[in-house]
Parts: C-alpha cells; structure tokens; sequence
C-alpha cells in the first residue's frame, strides 16, 4: 500500500463558500497516495468574517511539518491572508477558482443587502450551469447539495457580505513564496477578470488553466491533482 511522500509538503485546504470541506473528498481521494492532506472547515452556525476565520485557520496549521495553503473560491483572501504573515512551515500558496479582491465589483453596494439574500432557496436549475457546468441539475458532483444544507443562511449571507468588500492585493503583494493559480476556464462564478488581478500583483505567480467549472477540484479532480503535485514536487 503507498502511503504519502514525506518529503513532499502537507497540502492545507480550505474550503469554498459552504466552508465545510466535504466537497474536498474526491481530490482528497486521488491526492492521498502520495500527499497527506488538511482538510479545514468552518463552523456552521457562526456567521464569522475573514479576520475571525483566520485565527482559526492560523491554530489548524501544522507545527512539524513544511505546508502548502490551497485557498479555494471563498477561502482565497483568506489564503493570501495567512500566507502574507509567512508563518513557519509555509512553502507555497495555491489559488483555486478565486480572488485577491471582490471579484463583482460592480456589486460592492449590494453588501448591505446581502443579509437578504435567498441563498438556500436558489434552484438548481440556476445553480447547476454556474457551478457545476451542466444544465443538469441532476448531475451536481456528490456531496454538494449535503454540504451546503447543512450551513446556516446567516453564515453563508456573512461569507458573501465579506466577499463582497474584501481587498487582500497588498497582502499578496507581501508574499515572497512560489504561488500556483488555478483557473477553471468554464468558470461562471469568478471571472477571468479577478484572475488577472492576482496575477497584476504577483507577477511571478504560475498560471494554469483547466477546461472546467467553478467547482474544478471537484469535477476535474485527476487532473488537478496532477498539477498540484507537480507543484509541491518543485518546492522541495
């Protein structure tokens, strides 16, 4: 039986906007051979801001071992964040389907009405061509439907909220690790837009591009993985 790669670093991931980190667990399941994985959630009931979750994120780091931050969607500023401080360990960042800044910024008003929002009543007929890249409602990924059911509106209304007003291009601007930006090409949720702007202020970060939706890690999985440990490989 193959177990992980110890000289490869642990991967820390962190969840999109359903915060639990369930969704991690197909590219969990094709990582695990070879890199031992983090899985970070939030909680489900404390509607809780970037600053919060961070002192959260800090106490689940590992204290024995070189780390990669994966921050995914939501977690993005997050990551940039946590990485800005260079704590100990830290060898590289990895930027999933996301953002340095409000990636609507068109939408930056609408943050006070934010605690309005139906966001556990859209239909997945609307969800479905956003998400997961089908007009199939059917064909969701598994666990997605679970994962968000189990979050509370008021959480998943704050996380949008922060989202919306979140400005982390000088904290990127401090990182001085080697960073990896996934971009899922058919990406209907984070546009291309906010990727170029990670990109604008760290110009030495790696861009890679992979033919699927927002929820990339979770319907390109094989091929995700294949990137991202090429990527820890090249650190050490």
């Amino acid at each position: 039986m193959m177990t992980a790669d110890q000289t490869l670093p642990v991967l820390v991931l962190m969840p999109g906007l359903d915060g639990t980190g369930k969704l991690f667990a197909e590219f969990v399941r094709v990582l695990s051979p070879t890199v031992e994985c983090v899985v970070v959630s939030y909680p489900k009931d404390q509607p809780m801001g970037y600053g919060e979750l961070e002192g959260l994120l800090v106490s689940a780091l590992p204290k024995d071992r070189p780390f990669v931050l994966l921050g995914e969607s939501f977690s993005g500023p997050l990551a940039i964040r946590v990485a800005a401080r260079a704590p100990a360990g830290l060898m590289g960042l990895i930027l999933c389907v996301t953002f340095a800044k409000n990636p609507y910024p068109s939408l930056g008003w609408a943050r006070r009405l934010a605690a309005y929002l139906p966001v556990k009543g859209l239909p997945r007929w609307v969800r479905a061509p956003l998400m997961w890249g089908s007009v199939s409602p059917s064909s969701a990924p598994s666990q997605v439907e679970r994962a968000m059911s189990g979050v509370s509106a008021a959480v998943v209304r704050k996380r949008i909220s922060e989202l919306l007003a979140v400005d982390e291009t000088a904290a990127l601007r401090q990182i001085r690790i080697p960073i990896l930006v996934l971009r899922a090409v058919g990406d209907r949720v984070v546009s291309k837009r906010a990727t170029q702007v990670i990109l604008k202020n760290s110009p030495e970060a790696k861009l890679v591009e992979i033919d699927g939706p927002h929820l990339l890690l979770q319907t390109r999985a094989a091929e995700c993985a294949a990137v991202v440990v090429n990527f820890l490989g090249a650190l050490n």
